[in-house]
């Protein structure tokens, strides 16, 4: 029987490295894209190679329209076959409605959300023409759901794709492909000391702690596998309980609201329009 092969987008470090590693730990041949850290890459490589699993790397772009359709072309042409795909590849920036350009916003459209979407539609079709019952799976955020000062575009994106994802489950649920998403919480892929954080995330998670890779790379196997083969069009959030409370206890005196990046955004906003009165 052939090997079921995944492609990972953004697996060269962080939760895209993490469901790489654990997909070829448990039978998965594995692609994956990077964008600039090709040591990284390599590095993950040897990792899945060394489990005893094929895999290949390629530097991709999910911002460049062409890039996400060639890179799962590419990958189908090199294993000959794709039954899941992860989208997991984004950058987060931060910035201020009050200091927002149409680039700033459409370049993070075109990685967090069209990228995305292109890479899920290019896996789609070869998984119908092959008559695989393929998994797509997108990696988004509490940020989709949750509230913060910061993230109205990030946030933004995010909640588009777990509405997008709704309908494309139902798309394509007639050739049994499935599509979910997984929202990761505090995931803390720079392995930094916690307690030095402004927010410990110990003092803000109900469970106690910040989540590892493990934590999504655990919950990604199981729904892309044939222990989920009823599940689509969810989104499982992975947290440890940080968005029940809303406002998590010990944190309201800097939440709801960042007053200090509000009052920066208004600063910049209004030494840019006395630049234009002169």
């Amino acid at each position: 029987m052939d090997r079921k092969v995944v492609l990972v987008t953004g697996a060269s470090h962080g939760i895209g490295m993490g469901i790489a590693l654990t997909m070829a730990e448990h039978g998965w041949d594995v692609a994956f894209s990077y964008r600039n850290n090709e040591e990284g890459a390599r590095t993950v490589k040897k990792q899945i190679e060394d489990t005893g699993a094929s895999s290949r790397y390629y530097q991709a772009e999910m911002g460049d329209p062409d890039s996400p359709a060639a890179l799962v072309n590419r990958v189908h042409a090199d294993f000959g076959r794709l039954d899941a795909i992860v989208c997991n590849a984004a950058r987060d920036r931060r910035f201020s409605i009050l200091n927002a350009t149409a680039e700033d916003i459409n370049g993070m459209a075109a990685q967090l959300y069209t990228g995305q979407m292109l890479c899920a539609g290019a896996a789609a079709r070869w998984m119908i023409r092959d008559k695989i019952p393929g998994s797509i799976l997108f990696i988004t955020s509490v940020h989709g759901q949750m509230v913060t000062t910061t993230d109205f575009c990030y946030g933004g994106m995010k909640a588009a794709v777990e509405r997008s994802a709704k309908s494309l489950a139902l798309e394509l649920s007639p050739y049994r492909i499935r599509v979910n998403c997984i929202a990761p919480g505090a995931i803390n892929v720079h392995h930094g000391d916690d307690t030095k954080r402004k927010y410990p995330y110990s003092g803000m998670v109900p469970l106690g702690r910040h989540g590892e890779e493990e934590d999504i790379a655990e919950a990604a196997l199981f729904l892309l596998g044939d222990g989920a083969s009823y599940i689509t069009g969810e989104t499982l959030r992975i947290d440890g309980g940080f968005a029940l409370p809303g406002v998590p206890e010990g944190w309201a005196q800097a939440y709801p609201v960042e007053t200090g990046f509000v009052e920066n955004s208004y600063r910049i906003m209004m030494e840019r329009e006395e630049k234009d009165d002169v």
